[in-house]
């Protein structure tokens, strides 16, 4: 899919930060209003569902790919003539007269509003090894890369409603899953907890954590150091393949003195995702309340793009 790389001086009607779910949505949708709409994206279209090898809740698919189905919401988006550019790492977003300028490493936008959907990066443990084994055996989305530990030992990182939802699915088809929780009883809703019972082949570790993972010759990893909280020993678990399920981190570091977020760095909105600054909307993973499904964050793009509309045909 060839998309528009050259920059321009006009001002659009909408400049939208972020290329996933909801952006592309926003985008779809305001450019059906008519109004000249530029979507910047940092990385790949898509977002965190690109990585995501099956979706099996997206209304009218019984199962799609994440790809697929981002690159069918990035190519009507196109048709319909919104201008994309990927690659744009946005640092700063500056409010000047009637419009917006939004700047980049190499270039500044203008905007007469502006809709943020830069999504959420996954946490990370912030362990000895860690980066370096990062797709190297270290993982973040079972459904994007579990098939490659059939009949094989897995380590799963969190004890939230995605770490036990994830190591059952793993289950389904490893031949054993270690599931590593640094407090005492896990966060996830009790039908999760129950369900549990019912794998054989899942091992439960609570109130340990991991302090380093280690490679083998190959640079792959082959174990991980986990340490009991109440007696401060340490083990060594082994394992073909380790995922990590321990929250996301909204992308918001660019907006922090310009809007209101919450205590976890998501934005704070009002109706119709309308943020702090009146023209600014906020739509996805980065907005505070949001649910982090796919289907949800096309909603968030509607309501956002609503927003946008009210607000230039003020």
């Amino acid at each position: 899919m060839a998309l528009d790389k050259a920059a321009d001086e006009r001002i659009y009607d909408v400049v939208i930060v972020g290329g996933g779910a909801a952006g592309l949505t926003t985008a779809i949708y305001a450019q059906r209003d008519k109004f000249d709409t530029l979507l910047l994206e940092k990385r790949n279209l898509g977002g965190n569902a690109f990585i995501t090898k099956k979706i099996e809740n997206y209304p009218g698919f019984k199962e799609i790919s994440g790809p697929e189905l981002m690159d069918k919401m990035a190519e009507q988006a196109l048709t319909l003539g919104t201008k994309i550019e990927t690659g744009v790492d946005v640092t700063s977003i500056e409010k000047s007269d009637d419009f917006f300028k939004i700047y980049t490493g190499t270039n500044t936008y203008k905007g007469k509003s502006v809709v943020i959907a830069t999504g959420s990066t996954y946490r990370t443990l912030g362990v000895e090894g860690e980066n370096e084994l990062i797709g190297s055996g270290v993982h973040f989305c079972a459904t994007c890369d579990g098939a490659f530990y059939r009949d094989k030992e897995v380590i799963v990182i969190g004890g939230g409603n995605s770490a036990l939802e994830e190591g059952m699915f793993l289950a389904g088809f490893c031949k054993k899953v270690s599931i590593v929780h640094r407090s005492e009883r896990f966060s996830a809703t009790e039908t999760y907890i129950e369900k549990l019972a019912a794998f054989s082949n899942i091992d439960v570790y609570l109130n340990h954590a991991v302090t380093a993972f280690h490679a083998n010759t190959k640079g792959i990893f082959q174990s991980a150091t986990i340490k009991n909280n109440q007696t401060g020993s340490t083990m060594t678990l082994s394992a073909d393949g380790v995922f990590i399920f321990v929250g996301l981190q909204p992308n918001t570091r660019p907006y922090e003195s310009l809007l209101n977020l919450s205590q976890s760095k998501h934005i704070l909105t009002k109706g119709l995702n309308k943020t702090n600054v009146d023209g600014i909307f906020a739509a996805g993973d980065v907005r505070f309340g949001a649910i982090a499904q796919v289907a949800a964050a096309t909603g968030e793009g509607v309501v956002a793009s609503y927003g946008v509309r009210e607000y230039l045909t003020r």
